[in-house]
Order: C-alpha cells, then structure tokens, then sequence
C-alpha cells in the first residue's frame, strides 16, 4: 500500500504540475491500489486499520515534496 498509494500520488502532483490530461492513468492507479488492498484483505495480510495507514504514509512523503516542486 505504501508503494502503490506513493506512486498515485506521484501521478497526481505530475498531472497537476504540468497540466496535463492523465485520467486514463489516474483512473488505471486507481483500480491497482484497490485491487492491492482487497487482495491484502483477501489473504489476511492486514487489517483495515494497517492499510489505511500505509495509505497515508505512502502519500505523505509525496504531499510534503510537492511543496518543494510545485
């Protein structure tokens, strides 16, 4: 989740920094980092809770750097 949530993130900076249409991709990334966490569920890997948080601690890095390149 932290790696998947983190490249998101990265395509939404990128889409909002150069101002281009992604959605395709937008869209795309966003059924991968569904599918990621149902299949963690699935399997019992992890918890709501455990996801959620990986969730954020994968885009924050990303939030904190978009300061700095936007």
């Amino acid at each position: 989740m932290i790696a998947v949530s983190g490249l998101f993130m990265f395509f939404i900076a990128l889409s909002i920094h150069f101002s281009i249409n992604i959605n395709g991709t937008l869209a795309l990334m966003s059924i991968i980092t569904g599918a990621v966490a149902t299949s963690r569920l699935h399997v019992k890997a992890h918890s709501y809770l455990e996801l959620i948080l990986g969730c954020f601690i994968g885009m924050f890095p990303q939030l904190i750097l978009v300061n700095y390149w936007l």
